[in-house]
């Protein structure tokens, strides 16, 4: 968790890599999931779609703990 608060901290994520990170995760997980619709006896796609399921989890806690304290319209921008 402490590596992942670096990554974010990094310039890259100060700027507007925070919401490419989220897309690609948003994207990645309902590729997955339609993908699974087909082919729900893939376990590999499974193994992948819970992991990005955390990685979605700990992007809005790591989020959440940077903004906190942030006005609502500050975290709207």
């Amino acid at each position: 968790m402490i590596e992942e608060w670096k990554q974010l901290s990094s310039n890259n994520a100060k700027s507007h890599g925070n919401g490419e990170l989220w897309y690609e995760i948003e994207q990645t997980i309902e590729e997955l999931e339609t993908y699974l619709e087909a082919n729900s006896e893939d376990e590999i796609a499974w193994v992948q779609y819970k992991q990005f399921l955390n990685k979605r989890e700990n992007m809005n806690r790591l989020l959440a703990e940077a903004y906190e304290g942030s006005s609502h319209l500050l975290l709207q921008a």
